[in-house]
């Protein structure tokens, strides 16, 4: 997979045209973190390797240069314990975020923060649990928000087509919940060469996973499965694997030898084949029953080809007939089709969105998404705590220690954020 990294994400969305009183992409821009920033001095440096302009194929671009992200001031409105630091400009690589052709990126420091990871064209290296960074957000809890998300994002490129009525019967099933002593939970990841900057990461966050839900929930019996996606064999000929599958396990040591011996690999283009990933998911050994709760995580930098976009919508009918609730996690380099798809997979499914942020300081910049408010944490604690409220049956506040950050202005204690026109909305 070959795409931009995205310094200013937060800049480039669609207009909700009077949809919402602020608007997802009014509300998306005011929210760039410090290292989210499109000229901060905790922005990542850019790689060559163009992604294309909102409604055209990425694969069609042409690469930009890259270059290293300027010095600026630190703003945004936002409460910060540093983010990353500036990168250094990444030439030639034709590769992206993988770092197989370009040089390192230097670290620099962040006002008021600690040193930034390595730039966009870096090489990776092992990755370990706790130093991921992610936010999350609810679109049921907001629904109305989703509405005027969904009207600004009418007619985008690749929708997999799902109906007003589908998205109102999703969210009047939303808040039907219970606590279950079972949990199958199945890790979809995309393993394309794209996802190298964090996929070590990712591997070392989920093989972990398993033993911080047994220390919370010490009688919970619990399975995981993965499934592993590359591209499609007519756009990506080379892949070796278009998907791979390891049915469940109640062996915490075999799932997480499993996905620690995975390695991120060709796709060729920017999209790839998440329809050819998830459509695997229903094949899965699911236990049935109603002490049974279900997760999926799908994680993924890069959104399906627009070409299957009806394919993409069966393979998320499959999953949801399963009774698996989808936790998408998007990466670095998440574009508005992929973000779309994520958001609306989750709500329908009766999930939540995850999304990695700069914090860390790793991997290539990350799209800050169209939402009001949200809390950073580590990825670890919000995997942990999704676990945990499938097992629980109820909604589980973060630990106001484990809060890193907060992107507007949201009220920790009543779980809100209120702007100035007075609109409220739900952060948990």
């Amino acid at each position: 997979m070959r795409k931009t990294i995205l310094i200013a994400a937060a800049f480039g969305f669609l207009s909700c045209g009077g949809a919402h009183p602020r608007g997802p992409a009014a509300v998306a821009a005011q929210n760039a973190g410090p290292a989210e920033e499109a000229n901060g001095a905790g922005g990542e440096g850019s790689s060559s390797g163009g992604r294309g302009s909102s409604g055209s194929d990425p694969s069609a671009a042409t690469s930009p240069p890259g270059g290293a992200a300027s010095g600026g001031d630190l703003s945004g409105g936002d409460t910060s314990v540093g983010g990353a630091g500036t990168s250094g400009g990444s030439s030639g690589g034709s590769s992206g975020k993988s770092g197989t052709s370009g040089s390192s990126g230097s670290s620099g420091v962040a006002e008021g923060g600690s040193s930034g990871g390595a730039g966009a064209g870096g090489a990776s290296g092992g990755g370990q649990a706790g130093l991921l960074t992610a936010g999350l957000w609810d679109d049921n809890l907001n629904y109305d928000f989703f509405k005027a998300y969904l009207a600004a994002h009418a007619g985008i490129p690749g929708d997999p087509g799902f109906s007003t009525r589908d998205y109102d019967a999703a969210h009047s099933a939303s808040a039907r919940r219970s606590a279950h002593q079972v949990i199958d939970a199945a890790v979809v990841i995309d393993t394309t060469g794209s996802m190298a900057d964090e996929l070590s990461y990712l591997q070392a966050e989920f093989a972990n996973i398993t033993q911080e839900i047994a220390a919370a929930f010490p009688n919970a019996d619990q399975r995981w499965a993965l499934v592993c996606y590359r591209d499609r064999p007519d756009t990506d000929p080379g892949d070796e694997y278009v998907t791979r599958v390891f049915d469940f396990t109640a062996d915490p040591g075999v799932f997480s030898n499993e996905i620690l011996a995975q390695t991120a690999d060709n796709g060729g283009d920017y999209p790839e084949a998440p329809d050819l990933g998830l459509a695997q998911v229903p094949g899965l050994s699911w236990r049935t029953g109603s002490d049974v709760g279900k997760i999926v995580f799908w994680v993924a930098d890069a959104p399906q080809h627009t070409a299957h976009a009806a394919d993409m919508k069966a393979s998320l009918q499959g999953v949801f007939e399963t009774g698996a609730r989808l936790y998408p996690v998007s990466g670095s380099g998440t574009d508005e089709l992929l973000e779309f798809t994520m958001r609306t997979a989750a709500q329908l499914s009766g999930g939540r969105y995850l999304f990695l942020t700069d914090d860390s300081g790793i991997g290539g910049a990350h799209k800050v998404p169209e939402i009001p408010c949200f809390f950073v944490e580590k990825l670890e604690k919000a995997l942990v705590r999704v676990a945990s409220m499938e097992l629980s049956g109820a909604y589980l506040a973060p630990d106001p220690s484990d809060i890193i950050r907060t992107v507007g202005d949201p009220d920790l204690q009543a779980g809100t954020c209120t702007y100035q026109d007075g609109e409220t909305f739900r952060v948990f």
